[in-house]
């Protein structure tokens, strides 16, 4: 087996043991964490997790141990504070409400979103889609009078839900400080449409981005495909079939805790896919409205399984140390490398999944994200 690739770890320390915490800014994350658990009942599929906690040191020891993970790390007393109020309800099961109330839940999510930042142009767009269908977008240029860099943009949800429009300030956020232009694709959600329907739209965006001849005026010679979460597993499925049809080309590829493989049987699922805002049976749900009936190694559903890797983009997988889905993007990274794809692995400390969304409340999404931004910023 080859070793893991290099991987780069990023800290963010907000309260220390020889300080006290600044209540006004967790008084913010507590009212957030308010907000999140109302949203986190209807949609994870927790179970009950008591953290011990030394309030000391203000580290938390997780009550999955295993021989392979740290048994004590450090954290911030605003993410245990959130962790403790965002688990201390039962769960709803997944899909008990209806589709129409579980999609508005992620409204709530808006507060604890980036800040807003200006840029030089913001525009919703349709593109060409498969056959003839139309494909909504939404364009992102953080300077006038630049040819930027162009990165096309899968959003996570599980497939199910979430928004560009919910996720503005964070496209914001990437395109102005990557410097690149972004288009986000709003493909459609299941199950009203299902795959591999998400898969062609975003490929389809981007590649009317690539030969729109000037109308974005971006330098699509430096394209990029992008995606978080199950947005990643559309991103690294669009690269693949990419790669197959010899049409469109992208110069890099980033995923941002990314869903590789739908069989969930990592050794990070097993330590990690109860008690950590992210469990099999929420996305066990989400793949009956995605993909019923397809078979779970299929390549374009669980990238993980494909049989070659070889000549995809140059990539950067971003992961999450407290994510399930972490096995899967350390897996699919050796794999890449084993097949020749220059790939760059970055694990950031104390991430949880959904962290990126909600920066204000979990603030280690912020280094995910800007992590992110900053790869895409050095790629080219």
């Amino acid at each position: 087996m080859l070793p893991d690739p290099m991987i780069a770890t990023f800290t963010l320390s907000m309260v220390s043991p020889d300080c006290s915490p600044d209540f006004g800014q967790f008084s913010m994350l507590a009212r957030a964490a308010a907000v999140y658990q109302r949203f986190a009942y209807s949609h994870f599929g927790f179970h009950e997790w008591t953290p011990q906690i030394d309030r000391h040191s203000l580290t938390l020891k997780p009550a999955l141990q295993q021989q392979d993970r740290r048994s004590v790390v450090t954290l911030d007393e605003p993410t245990r504070a959130f962790l403790e109020r965002a688990t201390a309800t039962p769960p709803l099961p997944p899909g008990s409400l209806p589709l129409k109330e579980f999609r508005a839940a992620v409204e709530s999510l808006r507060p604890s979103t980036f800040d807003r930042i200006e840029l030089a142009e913001v525009r919703d767009l349709t593109c060409p889609g498969p056959g003839a269908t139309t494909v909504s977008a939404r364009f992102y240029r953080p300077e006038a009078g630049t040819s930027a860099p162009l990165v096309v943009w899968a959003h996570g949800g599980q497939w199910v839900r979430t928004t560009v429009d919910l996720l503005d300030t964070f496209f914001r956020h990437v395109a102005h400080r990557s410097g690149c232009a972004v288009l986000a694709v709003d493909y459609e959600h299941a199950p009203e449409s299902r795959f591999p329907a998400q898969i062609e739209q975003i490929y389809a965006a981007a590649l009317w981005a690539q030969e729109q001849n000037g109308q974005l005026d971006c330098d699509t010679g430096r394209l990029a495909i992008a995606g978080d979460s199950s947005g990643a597993n559309l991103a690294a499925a669009v690269a693949l079939l990419a790669r197959e049809r010899g049409r469109l080309q992208f110069q890099h590829q980033l995923l941002l805790v990314p869903l590789l493989d739908t069989l969930f049987d990592s050794a990070s699922w097993r330590e990690l896919g109860q008690d950590y805002l992210l469990s099999v049976e929420q996305l066990t749900w989400a793949l009956r409205n995605y993909a019923p009936g397809v078979d779970r190694r299929h390549p374009l559903l669980s990238p993980l399984h494909a049989e070659d890797l070889s000549a995809l983009p140059p990539t950067t997988i971003i992961v999450g140390e407290f994510d399930p889905l972490r096995d899967d993007g350390l897996a699919y990274a050796r794999r890449l490398e084993a097949d020749g794809v220059a790939v760059k692995t970055i694990d950031v400390e104390s991430l949880l999944h959904h962290a990126m969304v909600i920066p204000k409340a979990l603030p280690q999404g912020r280094v995910a994200v800007e992590a992110a931004a900053d790869a895409l910023a050095n790629c080219w």
